[in-house]
């Protein structure tokens, strides 16, 4: 201790080794979104989904087009188990002479039990690997719908799987068009203002001041002349949501450039005679980060509900190809819903995503946020 003291250390001071960690700004970000749990579990249910989505093929039993007009508007099938495992009766519906009124016929004399690893209608796995397995099964003549089939006898839970392939990848999609477009649009407005700031602002002003939905109508009623296949439907649909969707964050990402450019470090960067382009895309707009990534998760889900909405009125991706809003058409009926409650599944599906993103977007919000108490 006394040497200590003479060579002029703290006796009380702890080795080097012994010092906390130091924590990266990071780490902090991620420790205060995993506090967040609901977004936790907003990223786990978009991770199921997501994987379910890669993999729908060999996920669903049936493939996207098959159709079964003996089993229009099966209700979900029943499964039952015994020593053999799990196992469904044959159903098919019949119309009921004289009433007209839809009938489930059920064969019970026979029980089909649920294979997996079955064989079924040939697909590419991941668009790459020909093959003809399928998770889940069961022999013909019997059919597994475990959600139901619609009027024309789809199996509703195959083409949810398939559907999701548009519902959940268009939201994403059109976030890369409308990240670049904005940030450019907004740091150009922001940075050289004047007149440019002046005819920029109001281009995106009269864009915000149409109701979206119905100007979505207009732009998706032009093009109904054009004889589309549903891929090209599906890039547009993308194209017309990115090029309404850009305006919001435009408008955030001029207020923020108006700040930034008068920093010091931008000013430096202007001395040495960089142009206005290298400012803006070397100094400003990484600044603008935060803001843009919390900013896209949380208009995913507005892009999803845009789509849906579009497809669900028959502007949209069109039958046979699947998605979450076409799926819908059948359930717009109160008589047709009241009959066949099962035709609503893909608007649940909708409603998780959407709840999972919002969930997701708060907690990044959040975890971007120092003064966050997540």
């Amino acid at each position: 201790m006394a040497t200590l003291a003479n060579e002029g250390l703290n006796p009380s001071a702890r080795p080097v080794d012994d010092l906390p960690p130091i924590v990266t700004t990071r780490q902090r970000i991620m420790r205060r979104f995993f506090r967040h749990r609901m977004a936790v579990a907003g990223l786990a249910v978009l991770a199921v989904l997501y994987l379910i989505m890669i993999f729908a093929d060999f996920v669903a039993p049936y493939g996207e087009a098959t159709e079964d007009r003996a089993r229009s508007f099966l209700p979900p099938t029943a499964i039952h188990a015994d020593s053999g495992g799990l196992y469904v009766r044959n159903a098919t519906i019949d119309i009921e002479a004289g009433t007209g009124q839809e009938v489930v016929t059920v064969d019970r004399s026979v029980k089909y039990h649920v294979k997996l690893f079955v064989h079924g209608e040939p697909y590419k796995l991941l668009f790459l690997i020909p093959t003809d397995r399928h998770l889940f099964g069961v022999d013909q003549p019997a059919a597994i719908c475990l959600f139901g089939a619609d009027q024309v006898g789809h199996d509703i839970f195959s083409r949810i799987l398939y559907g999701s392939r548009v519902s959940l990848t268009v939201g994403v999609m059109a976030i890369f068009i409308v990240i670049p477009l904005g940030m450019l649009i907004g740091g150009i407005s922001g940075y050289f203002g004047g007149w440019i700031d002046n005819i920029l602002m109001r281009i995106v002003e009269a864009l915000m001041a149409f109701p979206t939905f119905y100007l979505l109508l207009f732009l998706f009623g032009v093009t109904l002349k054009w004889n589309l296949t549903p891929l090209q439907r599906y890039y547009l649909i993308i194209l017309i949501l990115s090029l309404i969707g850009w305006t919001s964050l435009a408008r955030v990402i001029r207020g923020q450039v108006l700040s930034i450019k008068t920093q010091e470090f931008v000013e430096a960067s202007r001395a040495t005679g960089a142009s206005s382009l290298w400012v803006i895309t070397r100094h400003v707009l990484p600044q603008t980060a935060t803001w843009v990534t919390i900013s896209a998760s949380l208009m995913v889900p507005n892009f999803i509900l845009g789509e849906s909405a579009l497809s669900m009125i028959g502007l949209g991706v069109q039958p046979p190809a699947a998605s979450w809003g076409n799926m819908l058409t059948d359930a717009m009926s109160i008589s047709g819903l009241t009959l066949h409650p099962w035709l609503m599944v893909p608007g649940f599906f909708i409603v998780i995503t959407v709840v999972a993103f919002n969930f997701f977007g708060d907690g990044v919000r959040d975890a971007f946020d120092a003064k966050s108490k997540v």
